[in-house]
């Protein structure tokens, strides 16, 4: 236990910088937004790329990893929608519930990866992402089409998002190199180096500079069930399913800790311009990453001895 808080601590750590630094003003409230872009169109894709094309792709069991990505994504998706009467909430409500419950924050979720299980970890982490998003994404679309207040959509603008997807198309061109990794020079490899070494501080210092505590004030009943329904009952529910794939060692290790992940900062932004309850999911995403310190803990400490690399 003592490694793992060990281990957990400077990445929340720099989350809470993060929230701290927002609330000061420093830098300055005009800096967040394009660091946030920054991060996510430039630093994390050259994380992946300079992690994938050097790593062992022959020993992920990507079969596995998709069994898995799709068979929680459908599954927590079934599950919502089965209680969406017991809730008794209205449409726009529904799809942040939703959102809440289905998206993983792929930030923390390599932070992890990496702390614990070094480049193997993050490159699985790196697949997983690139299979789990696009599904993920496009069942949040589908839902606040159906549910939420705009109702339209143009389902040509999602295809083209999915498909431009920095972290997917990371991912795409790291295995593109991986089999000629050797004749990359190595002043590319070197600039990706450079890069990769600033994606996961920036990512997570922007991770809590979005952090808002003020929406906790209303809706905390929806708040409180969309957060225990993501940090304990899905990554049961997520182990279960990895059980069944047959993953094992890093693999399964680095699934569990997306499980336990909260909700991706990503979702206000889609429910504020398709039609969801933007303050609601502002308030679960706050919620969701504050306690998610427990659920990523208590998972690190069940996988354990599990996992032999």
């Amino acid at each position: 236990m003592t490694a793992v808080f060990g281990a957990i601590t400077p990445i929340f750590l720099l989350i809470v910088a993060g929230y701290a630094f927002k609330r000061r003003g420093f830098p300055g409230d005009g800096f967040w937004a394009p660091a946030e872009r920054l991060s996510y169109f430039v630093f994390l894709p050259a994380l992946i790329i300079h992690t994938l094309a050097g790593a062992d792709l022959a020993g992920i069991r990507i079969g596995g990893l998709a069994v898995a990505a799709i068979s929680m994504a459908l599954a927590t998706t079934a599950l919502t929608l089965l209680v969406r009467p017991i809730l008794q909430t209205d449409g726009p409500a529904f799809t942040s519930i939703l959102q809440g419950s289905i998206r993983l924050n792929s930030y923390i979720g390599f932070a992890f990866a990496l702390a614990f299980y070094g480049t193997p970890g993050l490159a699985i982490a790196a697949v997983f992402v690139a299979i789990m998003m696009p599904i993920v994404n496009i069942i949040c679309v589908a839902a606040l089409v159906a549910y939420g207040a705009s109702g339209r959509i143009s389902w040509s603008k999602v295809t083209i998002g999915v498909a431009t997807n920095p972290l997917i198309l990371g991912c795409l061109a790291g295995a593109v190199l991986n089999p000629v990794a050797g004749a990359i020079p190595s002043w590319v490899t070197g600039v990706l180096g450079i890069l990769a070494q600033a994606a996961l501080p920036l990512a997570l210092l922007c991770v809590g500079a979005g952090l808002d505590f003020s929406s906790l004030r209303t809706q905390r009943r929806f708040i409180l069930a969309t957060s225990a329904y993501k940090l304990a009952v899905f990554p049961v529910l997520a182990w279960g399913i990895v059980e069944l794939t047959g993953l094992t060692g890093v693999s399964f290790a680095v699934v569990m800790l997306f499980a336990a992940t909260p909700a991706s900062p990503s979702t206000y932004v889609l429910a504020r311009q398709l039609g969801g309850d933007a303050g609601l999911m502002a308030g679960i995403v706050t919620a969701q990453t504050a306690l998610s310190v427990f659920s990523i803990s208590v998972v690190l400490v069940l996988i354990g001895n599990l996992v032999t690399g």
